[in-house]
């Protein structure tokens, strides 16, 4: 009979997540993320098998949250519900403390096939949200929705080579700049 768990898996992605953004995708070992969640290294092993099956399942888990946050979420179209939702999804990257180390894992991602077509379905997924709460017209949704993903992600971009102040409030200001233009007529707050 299988011994019982100590930590559970999701302690366990957690703790290796962390340790990966710490040490970075290529540095991290078995040993420091059994370390850090108090499992021997052999015990590890046994659950996620090597290195990269650990660091899959962490991304694995990582995408599926992004999944639950848009299935959870009202579906209601219009400028308003969007607005929310992209100050909601903006705020989530606080203030830009360690914002590097997730590029650093993005990196990663985009060397791994496995991990490459969950970064993609990611971004696929905000892109999607985007569009379906977006009006059909002035603007075509599906451009209009490319365009506002890429300054999202620019906007991160850009604070990384230059912070100004807090990252959420500078990507908040800048996707507020593009939707303004888009649609003059309506009042982001």
């Amino acid at each position: 009979m299988p011994r019982p768990k100590r930590q559970s898996d999701e302690i366990v992605l957690d703790t290796a997540l962390q340790v990966i953004l710490d040490k970075g995708p290529a540095s991290f070992t078995l040993t420091d993320v059994a370390v850090a969640v108090g499992l021997s290294r052999a015990a590890l092993i046994q659950r996620f098998t090597d290195k990269a099956t650990l660091h899959r399942k962490v991304m694995e888990r990582m995408t599926q949250a992004v999944r639950n946050y848009f299935a959870e979420l009202s579906p209601e179209p219009g400028l308003d519900p969007l607005w929310s939702m992209l100050k909601d999804l903006i705020a989530g990257m606080g203030g830009g403390g360690g914002t590097e180390r997730y590029l650093i894992l993005l990196l990663a991602d985009l060397s791994e096939p496995t991990l490459h077509d969950l970064a993609a379905e990611r971004n696929r997924l905000v892109v999607q949200a985007i569009e379906r709460r977006l009006p059909a017209s002035p603007h075509d949704p599906a451009r209009a929705a490319s365009l506002v993903q890429t300054v999202i992600q620019g906007s991160c971009m850009q604070w990384l080579v230059e912070p100004q102040g807090d990252l959420s409030a500078y990507m908040t200001t800048r996707t507020r700049d593009l939707l303004t233009l888009l649609y003059p007529g309506h009042a982001f707050d």
